[in-house]
């Protein structure tokens, strides 16, 4: 009767670990959400008052609640059409409708993304005299703009447009989808900062004054079709609509969060500080979503436990890359989260 009953729970216990690596594999399969702007977004860009006046016009809601990314860039596209200013009569000087077209003209003359990014940078002194790119090829592909970090909070929106903007550019005069390595961009508490970046799948590492895209290095020699150039005002939004159809990942503070964590052990603390934010705005974001430090730390040390078990990693060297004192702190965290060992683990996943 005893081993019947031992089969049992042993039975119980498997079928329990299966379904424990199984959630787990859907919350890495699922962990995608919708491309949503906040209204905030809009509302520190253009003011409250025409935010809501344009979406009325537009007949979108106008009660504050998230916009779709591509509702989102109709209403910037139809805003230029009617102030005939690519910066939407936010700056000084109006700069004409047309004047990104002569961008793009420039970058259609190199002979790779590299090159076409250098060409493009230095006719932005001329085009955009007060937003000069740079590009720089090395270790990997950079277009940066320089000293965003004091600039006003509506400048500093208009800037994550433009990185977006130049993006589809890229993948446009390249011909296919391409995956930047990440986004730097200086630390920023301005309502709604980082919802568009999110659009361009990849990390977004806060640091720095500057704002920089960075492709890998392999990009820059990936051929530019000069023939697609005069087919860009055209297709210019299905363009768009294309290389952010898919369903986006770590458009959240949780997915910046999980990004890091995967790359190393970190604490609260230095985490934080690579994302360009204090401890209690990291809690306090990451509380908004549902969810905590310790609670994210927790799902990516079970994810790598049980990568690493599977490929037979030692425990010692498997406790020290997660960040524990000593294996023996890790067979308890294994009981705690699966209800066995590692060894059994390994057998179980063998």
């Amino acid at each position: 009767m005893a081993g019947g009953k031992d089969s049992r729970a042993r039975a119980e216990r498997t079928f329990s670990l299966k379904s424990v690596i199984a959630k787990q594999a859907a919350l890495s399969e699922d962990n995608r959400v919708s491309a949503q702007i906040p209204f905030a977004f809009l509302a520190t860009l253009l003011g409250d008052a025409r935010a809501r006046g344009m979406l009325a016009t537009a007949g979108l809601p106008d009660d504050g609640t998230p916009i779709g990314h591509l509702d989102f860039w109709r209403l910037l596209r139809n805003n230029i059409d009617q102030t005939g200013d690519e910066r939407h009569a936010l700056g000084p000087d109006t700069v004409p409708d047309g004047s990104f077209e002569l961008l793009l003209a420039a970058m259609r003359l190199g002979h790779d993304l590299g090159d076409g990014l250098v060409r493009l940078a230095a006719a932005s002194r001329i085009v955009w005299p007060d937003l000069p790119l740079v590009a720089r090829r090395g270790h990997d592909l950079r277009l940066q703009v320089p000293g965003t970090g004091s600039v006003p909070a509506q400048r500093r929106l208009y800037l994550e447009m433009v990185m977006v903007v130049l993006h589809t550019a890229c993948c446009w005069m390249a011909g296919q989808r391409l995956q930047p390595r990440r986004m730097i961009a200086p630390a920023d508490d301005a309502p709604g900062n980082g919802a568009l970046f999110a659009l361009l799948g990849c990390p977004v590492v806060r640091r720095g004054d500057d704002m920089e895209l960075v492709y890998p290095a392999s990009a820059a020699d990936v051929r530019i079709v000069a023939e697609r150039f005069d087919l860009w005002p055209s297709l210019l939004f299905e363009t768009y609509r294309q290389i952010t159809a898919e369903p986006l990942a770590r458009t959240s503070t949780a997915e910046q969060v999980l990004d890091l964590l995967w790359q190393s052990p970190l604490d609260q603390v230095r985490l934080a500080g690579m994302m360009g934010l204090s401890v209690p705005t990291l809690r306090r974001r990451l509380a908004e979503e549902g969810h905590s430090f310790r609670d994210l730390l927790s799902h990516v040390r079970q994810q790598q436990t049980l990568a690493a078990l599977k490929a037979e990693v030692g425990l010692e060297d498997l406790a020290a890359g997660l960040g524990y004192s000593e294996a023996r702190s890790l067979r308890r965290a294994t009981r705690r989260w699966f209800g066995a060992p590692p060894s059994a683990l390994r057998r179980l996943r063998g």
